[in-house]
């Protein structure tokens, strides 16, 4: 006998089972139960383990789902401080050439600018309407009083199509006094709506917030030798001793390409 008659084991050496202990040679009694080796248990129902044929699917395109997810994170729109046009389309943005910055070649007019001030550190400042085109935040045109309903008028060097237009709705800069800064912007009138109307009569509307920075609007391109920024509404003046009576506008922004 080379194996154990009460739970299978190899016998080795010795008159006693050296899994269970049975003796070696004897029959089991009966009523007992045989023991079964643990290499001989029955293996689980298959069933109840097998994936399903689906699954690998199933995760594949869980996957490509937060993968897409990820990637619209990372990849999104720069929108809160461009907001797009309301005719304007993903389409003409995807085909269109890259717009360049034409500002610093226009010709401006506007109304009367107000007379230079002396500021608060003891500088001359001068608001001709040339600082709507310089990009620097500080200097601006500045007209006295409420300058809802005027029109400044721009001249491009060329006829050129334009797809981005922007502006700093108010007076940016800000000038030592005392121990600190005194911060110009709230204290003068800011712009809060505005129409940029180009040649082939194109109208084209952009409402702006309260906030020191140039605000940026993507437009279907237009072809144009003008542009035409008129002033929908503006708030009242600053309050208190540094209240100033004035609608100041900072920078301006005209991109496009030149015309074919």
């Amino acid at each position: 006998m080379t194996t154990c008659a009460r739970c299978g084991h190899d016998l080795g050496v010795g008159r006693f089972c050296l899994n269970c202990g049975h003796p070696v040679g004897e029959p089991v009694p009966a009523g007992e139960p045989l023991l079964v080796s643990p290499d001989d248990a029955p293996l689980p129902d298959q069933a109840a383990t097998e994936v399903p044929p689906w699954a690998p699917w199933a995760v594949g395109a869980l996957l490509v789902v937060i993968l897409f997810a990820v990637l619209s994170s990372c990849l999104g729109g720069d929108d809160e401080d461009e907001p797009r046009g309301e005719s304007a389309t993903r389409t003409s943005e995807r085909t269109a050439p890259r717009a360049v910055d034409l500002t610093s070649t226009l010709e401006v007019t506007a109304p009367p600018a107000a007379p230079a001030t002396t500021d608060l550190d003891g500088r001359l400042v001068d608001y001709d309407p040339s600082h709507m085109l310089d990009a620097t935040p500080s200097t601006a045109w500045r007209t006295a009083g409420d300058a809802s309903g005027e029109t400044i008028s721009f001249t491009l060097s060329e006829p050129s199509t334009i797809r981005r237009v922007g502006i700093l709705n108010g007076y940016a800069k800000q000038v030592p006094s005392g121990s600190g800064l005194v911060n110009w912007y709230p204290h003068n009138r800011r712009i809060t709506a505005v129409e940029w109307a180009f040649d082939d009569g194109t109208v084209v509307r952009q409402d702006l917030r309260e906030k020191a920075k140039l605000q940026r609007l993507t437009i279907d391109p237009v072809t144009t030798s003008t542009v035409q920024l008129r002033l929908l509404a503006v708030t009242p003046p600053g309050a208190g001793v540094l209240g100033r009576d004035y609608t100041a506008i900072s920078d301006v922004l005209v991109a496009g390409t030149p015309a074919a």
